[in-house]
């Protein structure tokens, strides 16, 4: 059911730490393309991280996995949901930043955000039938979720709701107790609920420059998920020129670099519906939030590792890509501004 996405590459962020808690059993690998013993490697194709789920639920006591990650003494997560989670600058921006970083690498279910005047929701649906493949998914993200409003919120848990088909299975209870907040049983998708006010709680732990950082990384996680490889294989050589030659490659450049033509190099792109100087331009903005965030850099100094010649340039291009001035957009991201 998932077709060519089967094969694409994501983290085993979580993973790791069950296959660690484990003991990284024989069985864990069972079925999957993946030969060698004992730890995983920090990514696998889609279909054996679902394959390794099955065998978790297969062969221990899953429930028990996911309470030993609401009793763990931080949230069990990858790099870019952990940045995001310690330094955004509210709950608010943290929860939406963590859901980007779920969804990217768990395409095989459903998340939602969802938002009223009194709360915030963030529910999880199968696209298909999958059975405990899909109940195991959904408690594990929204324990990672809950986790993340226990961090930040310092607020009475009884105040969240979760929502969830399990709510009355004897064999869930001990785990379900980990979830300190009100359950109700569901029908439909597993969600959990909070207070939207909760939202504006500040991070006393804000950091502009490692909340960019985070930003980036989920970027990329979500372009892998679903860029095709042709396109990402133009990217990256984007991306290295720029970060190589502190100016913006031209199209020759990267065509000799792939040992492509020119030409075949525009066709490719046109058939993804982009082109040269848009692939560039994302890339520049990419690094361009990267070095605004950073106060230890000048502002000249970002402009010329930017590629720009002289500061109006710069300054035109970053109001087109951030709608403000470099100057203003790094003021208001040190005061705890959206990035």
């Amino acid at each position: 059911m998932l077709g060519r996405r089967a094969q694409l590459k994501v983290q085993t962020a979580t993973t790791l730490h069950f296959g660690q808690w484990l003991n990284w059993p024989d069985w864990l690998r069972r079925g999957t393309s993946l030969a060698c013993d004992g730890p995983l490697p920090r990514t696998v194709s889609l279909a054996d991280d679902l394959i390794i789920i099955g065998n978790i639920i297969d062969n221990c006591d899953a429930f028990a996995l996911i309470g030993k990650m609401l009793a763990a003494p931080r949230p069990v997560m990858g790099t870019a949901g952990t940045l995001s989670l310690l330094h955004a600058p509210d709950l608010g921006q943290a929860l939406r930043t963590v859901v980007k970083a779920i969804a990217s690498q768990n395409p095989f279910v459903l998340i939602t955000f969802e938002e009223s005047e009194d709360h915030i929701g963030i529910s999880l649906a199968p696209p298909w039938p999958m059975g405990p493949l899909f109940q195991f998914s959904a408690l594990t993200a929204l324990a990672l979720v809950y986790r993340a409003v226990e961090a930040l919120s310092f607020a009475d848990p009884a105040e969240m709701v979760l929502e969830t088909r399990i709510c009355c299975d004897p064999a869930a209870q001990a785990m379900l107790a980990g979830f300190a907040c009100r359950k109700m049983q569901s029908d439909e998708a597993e969600r959990l609920r909070f207070p939207s006010r909760w939202q504006s709680i500040q991070n006393p732990d804000y950091d502009p420059l490692l909340w960019a950082v985070a930003h980036s990384k989920i970027a990329a996680m979500e372009l892998s998920v679903s860029e095709p490889d042709e396109l990402a294989r133009i990217r990256d050589a984007i991306a290295r020129m720029l970060a190589s030659d502190h100016r913006a490659p031209r199209l020759k450049q990267i065509s000799n670099a792939l040992d492509i033509s020119s030409r075949t190099l525009v066709r490719m792109l046109a058939r993804h519906g982009t082109s040269f100087h848009a692939l560039v331009e994302q890339e520049r903005k990419a690094k361009a939030r990267l070095l605004i965030a950073d106060s230890g850099i000048s502002l000249a100094e970002v402009a010329r590792l930017l590629g720009f010649t002289d500061m109006s340039s710069f300054g035109r291009s970053f109001r087109q890509w951030f709608g403000d001035t470099p100057g203003n957009i790094r003021r208001s991201w040190q005061n705890g501004s959206p990035v």
